[in-house]
């Protein structure tokens, strides 16, 4: 009986660190000192268009070195490259990492030819999601 309890307790001590550690991997960002406020460019909002875009930042010493496009728009990649690019990091930070931005429009057209601020989620530097309204349309007859 002993040995039987024995064999299970070193069974369980072999396989659980191996099992726990499955599927467990936490992406850790690092802390983003500066940054510019994304925008939603002028023409996607004019034109109506929506869209996520995935992009891998590289970092050495602090600065963004690096950019690779994963997917998206690229009215929506040239503004999401053009805000990571302003990012800057403590000095001593040197990692890549895949961010995200969500590009969407929401609620009714302004009705107005002035330009609004869009609502900004931002979770720099892993998601940044923009919500603009859509422009107004004026219907001339």
């Amino acid at each position: 009986m002993k040995h039987t309890f024995f064999l299970i307790l070193i069974a369980a001590l072999v396989v659980v660190p191996q099992i726990s550690g499955q599927g467990n991997s936490v992406v850790r960002y690092p802390f983003l000192v500066h940054g510019d406020l994304p925008v939603y460019p002028a023409l996607a909002k004019t034109a109506r268009i929506t869209g996520t875009v995935q992009i891998r930042v590289t970092v050495e010493n602090g600065e963004v070195v690096g950019t690779v496009t994963i997917s998206g728009h690229p009215l929506f990649v040239d503004a999401a490259t053009d805000n990571i690019k302003s990012w800057k990091f403590d000095k001593t930070v040197r990692t890549t990492f895949v961010t995200t931005f969500i590009y969407q429009l929401d609620g009714k057209s302004e009705e107005t030819n002035e330009p609004s601020n869009p609502k900004l989620d931002l979770e720099l530097p892993s998601l940044a999601k923009i919500t603009a309204r859509p422009p107004y349309n004026q219907t001339l007859y």
